[in-house]
């Protein structure tokens, strides 16, 4: 039976049996996957730490026909995430990020963009970028990937150019110009709608480096979390721990 290799990030993983994980796992061309990994939870087993959460790995695959969860078997280990898991608001946030990407991946269906998201933000985080600005990066991010963030460019109600400041009107879930907002539409303060602007061209290093002031990240956060429990109905597991360390 011939062996499918690719590049992949683990996103959890969960005991079972006595010796054996349940790997979930992203992939740029197949999407999210689950595997089979035999033997990876005995003292000597094969994997090593290469079924960490968030590790960038090289893996070999078996897949039976009709059969959703593959045979794992082998697994390189590309780049660990341990460096900036020492630290407890990037770990944290890593591991919220996984979440994220979890919950919106969908399986089996190729994920390129959203997989080099998951790729460029961990590598942030190694690199010792700010937590909240990666986080509020991939916040956004996800959602447009997923066709679900808004234009901040036309009114979703006229459809006329919008202009600065902006409104977001939560009733219709986007941006509304000030001919067709009512009194209840939140008003976005102009450092918050340039750094979502920039947020939506820039790479994730280079907007972290802006070193945004923690209160505009915050304001982006609160619309990207406003749009992603609007959509999905519930809040996210780890948001709360997050918010404890990084703040609401």
């Amino acid at each position: 039976m011939k062996i499918e290799r690719t590049e992949a990030i683990v996103l959890h993983t969960f005991p079972a049996r006595e010796r054996d994980k349940l790997v979930v796992f992203l992939t740029p061309d197949h999407g999210k996957r689950k595997g089979w990994a035999y033997g990876a939870r005995s003292i000597r087993n094969r994997f090593g730490a290469a079924l960490e959460p968030l590790a960038k790995v090289r893996i070999g695959y078996i897949e039976k026909e009709n059969d959703e969860v593959v045979r794992i078997e082998s697994v390189d280990l590309v780049r660990s995430l341990f460096p900036a898991q020492q630290q407890l608001v990037s770990s944290i946030a890593a591991t919220y990020i996984a979440e994220l990407v979890d919950t919106f991946a969908q399986t089996e269906d190729p994920a390129e963009l959203i997989y080099r998201l998951l790729d460029r933000t961990t590598e942030a985080l190694l690199g010792g970028a700010s937590p909240m600005a990666v986080v509020a990066y991939a916040e956004i991010w996800i959602l447009k990937l997923a066709g679900t963030f808004p234009s901040a460019k036309t009114c979703i109600e006229c459809g006329s150019t919008l202009t600065r400041p902006l409104r977001f009107d939560a009733r219709l879930q986007g941006f509304i110009c000030e001919n067709c907002a009512t009194r209840d539409a939140d008003l976005l303060s102009n450092d918050v709608a340039d750094e979502l602007d920039a947020l939506l061209r820039v790479p994730v290093a280079e907007f972290a480096a802006r070193d945004a002031a923690r209160s505009v990240l915050f304001e982006i956060r609160a619309l990207a979390g406003m749009v992603r429990r609007h959509f999905l109905g519930h809040e996210l597991k780890s948001f709360e721990v997050l918010a404890g360390v990084i703040g609401g």
